[in-house]
């Protein structure tokens, strides 16, 4: 085969330069949505530009014409591949069947069998040979009209989906122009050499354009990095139902949780009032929450509504998004706390005032041997008509906006008392402190604090399988947190359990711990900024640990640790004067003076 160099050559030599240096950095992209139909594209570039380029240098007539009829095979290459890859990117995968694949295939391989068959029917394209220039002159037949209007019908695809992202998702327009912008560019190429404006093909060339656009788009617009699919992913399987809409009001997206809640099936393109029976907008102002109450499937529900204003680059509002998060069973658990509540706070109250009454009443009858327990129960009635006035001011802060005002307390001096309690509550149990208590370990924490250790030893004694039970208790004070510790010798928590034993998880009172009183040990402590946990004794049995962190104390006195720490650095000082003071018993050293 003769070869002689002409100058037509020369832009399809560099139109295949370019774009195997391009495919090797497309190649780094290969795994991410939409690189696959556009490594595709390039494949078929490189291909057709080094056909072109055999075929432009080939002297010989049958040579041109061989590899003049390989050319449409990349063509088709690159046609589908560009139309796969806005398939990926517009997240329309559904579309990439085996079916479709099988079609798309059957489009090269059918056009090949007609090309080489061309002498035959000569129904695809004639020719004339200009031997100056050493050019085909192609005039083309129905048969290939009928390919290039498969080939175009491929990019109008590609360019459909791409407008359609632009004017729904305002987020990719710079990403969808330049994928739009650039097969134009191919197809104005293509238009003014089928009218015979110019010599050559311009297809490598303007492709070559294409790539060099799409990968400034990669580096300068993440284009493969952050694609319309993650996005789309993330809202529709959101549990919260989403609506944007525009200035109109008009809805323009909407996730599959909105379409539940709305009373239309395909609320796109609609008046959101038209959408909804409730008049949503007028209900919160723009960048606002609010809670409302829609019907979905005939059953009242429960919603958080917010609405959030959408803004243009001038800073022009342009639209709304309108998030409805589902609160129907926050709000039941709501109630069922209010029950509580209200059985806390009203017939217990009421039930232990009634006791603390009668109490009163036998205290003239009771000689002095017995005043002292009735003196116990009195006091114990008036600590739970107290429980139960704290016990609502938690869950008024649990259940609703309030925040629990806490103040520093003395965490020892609590300790002290509840455990003076808990001696007269459980006759047969001993409560052990080791070591000495230290004093002015103050914590942010409110009056419900007691009800920490209450439930704690409570806990202790109550699942003790054979008495007497033994609690060992013992606290530790730095510069910075109190560390308490409440140690059993009962059968102990199995280690499986210990995560779930305060009902983390759940935050509820049906939680899988061991009820209620673990449950509010382990919220007044997070309340309190502090940490518990669980472990085992050294006796077998469980050993809870508080941690809470210190604060100043309320009244400006030294603590017992700053007390402490003075007196040791006085005595390490006094010690230190001590080893350099001259020892008494030896005279001093007498001046040279004298």
């Amino acid at each position: 085969m003769a070869l002689e160099y002409t100058h037509y050559v020369v832009p399809y030599v560099l139109a295949l330069l370019i774009s195997v240096a391009l495919v090797a950095r497309l190649w780094r992209y290969r795994d991410r949505r939409g690189a696959t139909g556009f490594i595709f594209d390039v494949t078929g570039l490189i291909l057709l530009s080094a056909v072109y380029i055999v075929q432009l240098v080939s002297t010989d007539l049958s040579a041109k014409l061989f590899w003049w009829n390989w050319r449409f095979v990349p063509m088709t290459f690159m046609a589908a591949g560009y139309m796969i890859t806005a398939i990926e990117y517009t997240d329309h995968e559904e579309w990439l069947t085996y079916r479709t694949g099988a079609a798309i295939a059957a489009i090269p391989v059918l056009s090949q069998l007609l090309v080489w068959t061309n002498d035959a029917h000569g129904l695809f394209y004639g020719y004339e040979y200009d031997a100056a220039a050493n050019l085909l002159i192609p005039s083309f037949g129905p048969l290939y009209w009928l390919f290039a209007s498969v080939a175009v019908g491929y990019l109008l695809v590609g360019i459909y989906l791409l407008l359609e992202l632009s004017l729904t998702q305002r987020a990719f327009v710079k990403q969808s122009t330049i994928l739009v912008g650039s097969i134009l560019l191919v197809l104005v190429g293509e238009f003014v050499w089928w009218l015979g404006l110019v010599p050559i093909d311009p297809l490598p060339l303007t492709s070559t354009v294409k790539v060099v656009g799409f990968l400034f788009g990669v580096a300068r617009f993440e284009l493969l990095d952050i694609v319309p699919v993650a996005r789309n992913k993330v809202i529709e399987n959101m549990r919260d139902g989403v609506f944007v809409v525009d200035r109109t009001n008009r809805v323009v997206d909407v996730n599959d949780a909105g379409r539940r809640l709305a009373n239309d099936p395909d609320p796109v393109r609609k008046p959101v009032d038209d959408v909804f029976d409730a008049d949503l907008l007028a209900q919160g102002d723009d960048d606002s929450r609010t809670e409302i109450e829609l019907s979905v499937g005939g059953d009242p529900r429960h919603f958080d509504f917010q609405v959030t204003p959408l803004y243009d680059r001038a800073g022009a509002q342009n639209g709304r998004l309108l998030v409805f998060r589902d609160i129907t069973e926050l709000k039941r658990r709501e109630e069922e706390l209010s029950i509580l509540n209200r059985i806390v706070r009203h017939d217990i109250r009421n039930d232990m005032t009634i006791i603390g009454g009668r109490a009163d009443l036998l205290a003239e009858h009771v000689d002095d041997a017995g005043r002292v327990h009735l003196d116990a129960m009195d006091e114990s009635s008036r600590h739970v008509v107290e429980l139960t006035e704290n016990v609502g001011d938690l869950m008024a802060a649990i259940t609703g906006d309030e925040s629990i005002e806490l103040e520093p307390i003395d965490a020892v001096g609590v300790l002290r008392t509840q455990l003076e309690q808990a001696r007269q509550r459980f006759d047969d149990a001993e409560f052990v402190v080791e070591e000495e208590l230290p004093e002015g370990c103050y914590v942010a924490a409110n009056q419900m604090f007691s009800s920490v250790f209450t439930n704690l030893f409570n806990n202790a004694v109550q699942h003790h399988d054979d008495p007497p039970c033994r609690v060992r208790v013992s606290v530790e004070c730095d510069d910075t947190t109190v560390r308490i510790e409440v140690a059993d010798d009962g059968p102990g928590i199995l280690e499986s359990r210990r995560k779930e034993v305060f009902g983390r998880g759940e935050k509820g009172l049906d939680s899988t711990g061991t009820g209620v009183g673990l449950y509010l040990v382990d919220t007044l402590v997070e309340q309190y900024g502090g940490e518990i946990s669980v472990g085992e004794s050294e006796s077998g049995g469980a050993r809870f640990v508080i941690e809470l962190p210190l604060v100043e104390d309320p009244f400006g006195r030294p603590s017992a640790r700053s007390t402490g720490a003075a007196a040791r650095d006085a005595s390490a000082a006094s010690d230190a004067d001590a080893a350099t003071a001259p020892d008494a018993d030896v005279p001093p050293t007498p001046d040279h003076d004298e």
